[in-house]
């Protein structure tokens, strides 16, 4: 399972995808209040409150092999 840091209002807005929960935490608790503090997202309008960790599904690869 993986997970994807994406903004509250729009999921389709990614802004990270981690192998584990706690990471993705981790990174939501201590970089983006710091990116969000240095201006780094072209959307100025975005808080430390405006992302969360959700559960990310990417369809899967076809494989090649059965092409």
């Amino acid at each position: 399972m993986e997970y994807a840091l994406a903004e509250k209002k729009n999921h389709l807005h990614l802004h990270g995808l981690f192998d584990y929960k706690e990471t993705a935490e981790r990174h939501l608790k201590e970089t983006i209040p710091v990116y969000v503090a240095r201006s780094y997202f072209m959307d100025k309008t975005l808080t430390a409150d405006s992302f969360e960790v959700i559960e990310y599904h990417p369809q899967r690869k076809r494989n090649h092999e059965t092409l």
